[in-house]
């Protein structure tokens, strides 16, 4: 008895067993390449109001069923994307071309209404994204999304509650509103309304920048930023070209820098409002090319001239930025003919407020006018003059000059 049950056991056995390789090895024939491909581009350009443009399209399986397409692109624009989704955006226009997109979806949970992909890998040759602050423009890019959960029912948030990914993210080249950028190395996930970046690796100009980020959206819809960044060895006016561009022109040197804080994503009234940051710049060896910031000061430096380019080999920046005002913590320059040292703050506006003390070289003397008999009172134990200064008016052109406040006590 117990053989005839094996035997037919093994018979039914080896029957499924025929069927599924039936259907694996005949799944391609009943679902060719043509019919998914037309049935994909259909439900993207529901889904998104785009163009859609897809090449060849094969079924395959590979210890799971995938589908792969190859040479396409998909361009439409904000308000299409709004009109199909029903969701505002902020973008205006967009255009991806794609190498190729395999898609790895598991079909059991398509019965629960749950969406889970094993896998997502795009790679393409360019994306363009133009938005209201901004472009963006990606080479030779890839993106590899693995662990995709998602329920299918109507949710009217932004970004669905139950969505969760984990992604990597690399580029040959970025340009981030008319920024370059190359060799971009990001990986993350995203779950309960949390996106985490928890390694971010790009080359700026000559320098590197890194960093993570965490982006909530459980408690701000709009979304909070916090985060932590690095750069080494990046030229100045690559690194400040964005913040704060009229030092960068003026600096000649690598910069290192430390910062961490946060905001609230929005506008900039908003991101204004909420900032609060803080780091440290250092630089090695360099150059301040402060002439034109300096020429108010011309007529003490006499033959001195030359020191209004103040070359430095050591340079220290402590700053914090809050509620919209650069605040300047600790400011040294040291280690050429004259040290550096001063604090103050200036605002999104351009004015600036600005206390410093300069050493100058030793045996020089200043012209400071009818104050001129201070000098030798002024003059340290290394027969340096400590002269204090005080920068006001605009950032982009201040006013330089003695603040007597701070001489007459002396």
């Amino acid at each position: 008895m117990r053989n005839r049950f094996t035997s037919r056991l093994f018979i039914v056995g080896g029957i499924v067993i025929l069927i599924l390789a039936a259907l694996f090895l005949g799944a391609p024939r009943l679902l060719p390449g043509d019919l998914i491909r037309d049935e994909i581009i259909r439900e993207l350009e529901g889904a998104t109001g785009a163009r859609v443009t897809l090449g060849e399209a094969r079924l395959q399986w590979r210890w799971g069923w995938s589908v792969t397409l190859r040479a396409g692109t998909i361009s439409g624009t904000g308000a299409a994307l709004a009109a199909a989704t029903g969701s505002a955006n902020d973008l205006e226009s967009y255009s991806v071309e794609i190498e190729e997109l395999s898609v790895a979806p598991a079909l059991l949970p398509l019965i629960r209404k749950q969406l889970v992909v094993k896998s997502v890998q795009l790679t393409g040759p360019r994306l363009d994204i133009s938005r209201r602050n901004g472009e963006v423009e990606a080479a030779g890019f890839a993106v590899r999304i693995t662990d995709l959960n998602l329920g299918l029912a109507q949710s009217e948030a932004q970004v669905p509650a139950d969505l969760s990914l984990a992604f990597k993210v690399s580029a040959d080249s970025l340009v981030l509103q008319g920024i370059p950028y190359t060799g971009l190395d990001m990986s993350g996930s995203y779950k309960d309304r949390v996106l985490e970046v928890a390694a971010l690796s790009v080359r700026r100009s000559s320098g590197t920048l890194r960093g993570t980020f965490v982006v909530d959206y459980s408690g701000n819809p709009g979304g909070h930023l916090e985060f932590e960044a690095e750069a080494e060895l990046v030229p100045a006016d690559a690194l400040l070209v964005e913040w704060a561009p009229e030092i960068g022109q003026r600096l000649d040197c690598d910069l290192n820098a430390t910062v961490d804080g946060g905001f609230d994503l929005g506008d900039n009234a908003t991101v204004q409002r909420t900032l609060d940051i803080s780091g440290v710049l250092t630089a090695d060896e360099g150059v301040l090319r402060a002439t034109d910031w300096l020429r108010d000061v011309s007529r003490y430096l006499g033959q001195r001239q030359d020191l209004k380019d103040v070359r430095f080999s050591t340079l220290r920046h402590e700053f914090r930025m809050s509620r919209g005002r650069y605040l300047v913590d600790e400011l040294i320059i040291s280690g050429g003919d004259t040290d550096w040292r001063g604090s103050g703050w200036l605002d999104p506006k351009g004015a600036i407020a600005l206390d410093v003390d300069v050493k100058l070289p030793p045996g020089f003397t200043p012209d400071l006018g009818n104050w001129s008999f201070l000098a030798k009172s002024l003059r340290d134990a290394e027969g340096r003059i400590n002269l204090p200064l005080k920068l006001s008016g605009r950032s982009a052109r201040p006013t330089v000059g003695v603040d007597l406040g701070r001489l007459q006590p002396r």
